[in-house]
């Protein structure tokens, strides 16, 4: 078996990557405003709609900090709470609320390539973080792979589902 990974697993490069991209698009969207400028919402909408997006993004993401700390330091792994939506929480938080949030009340309609950036910046990454996790808890792992999406927190949805499906089928 490999050496353990860090805490911090595929985090460092990721967060670096991510906030150069985002750096780049700010300076290109401000040097050129307001052509950047989303135009066909109004800016009210827009600002309510990226407030909301950070109000359930950071909590989402303290919540998945802490998660991953108490795992980390017991060495075990954890399907239930907020493991249950995705696979890679903390990372998403960031990706699909915080970041398109932030952009929203920045006004860019550039700036929304920043979180796509991220999503197909953290598919390619979390590569590394999932071979480590399938070495270390083997098919306990594999199967919560199955279950439960890598990056997009909407896995309690695809459950839900399940359950009312064959809820229908025993009824």
């Amino acid at each position: 078996m490999q050496e353990k990974m860090s805490r911090w697993g595929v985090g460092p490069v990721f967060a670096f990557l991510s906030v150069i991209y985002g750096i780049l698009v700010l300076a290109i969207s401000r040097y050129f405003h307001p052509v950047f400028q989303i135009p066909f919402i109004p800016y009210r909408l827009l600002g309510i709609t990226g407030v909301v997006l950070i109000l359930i993004g950071v909590p989402f993401f303290i919540i998945s900090v802490k998660t991953v700390t108490r795992a980390y330091n017991a060495d075990a792994l954890v399907t239930q709470g907020i493991f249950r939506c995705c696979r890679h929480p903390l990372y998403s938080s960031w990706a699909v609320f915080i970041v398109p949030g932030m952009v929203l009340l920045v006004n860019s309609w550039i700036g929304l390539t920043a979180p796509l950036f991220m999503y197909f910046l953290l598919r390619r990454l979390v590569i590394r973080e999932e071979t480590y996790l399938e070495e270390v808890f083997g098919s306990e792992y594999a199967e919560y792979k199955k279950k439960v999406p890598c990056i997009l927190p909407f896995g309690f949805l695809r459950q839900s589902d399940r359950k009312a499906d064959s809820a229908g089928k025993d009824g």
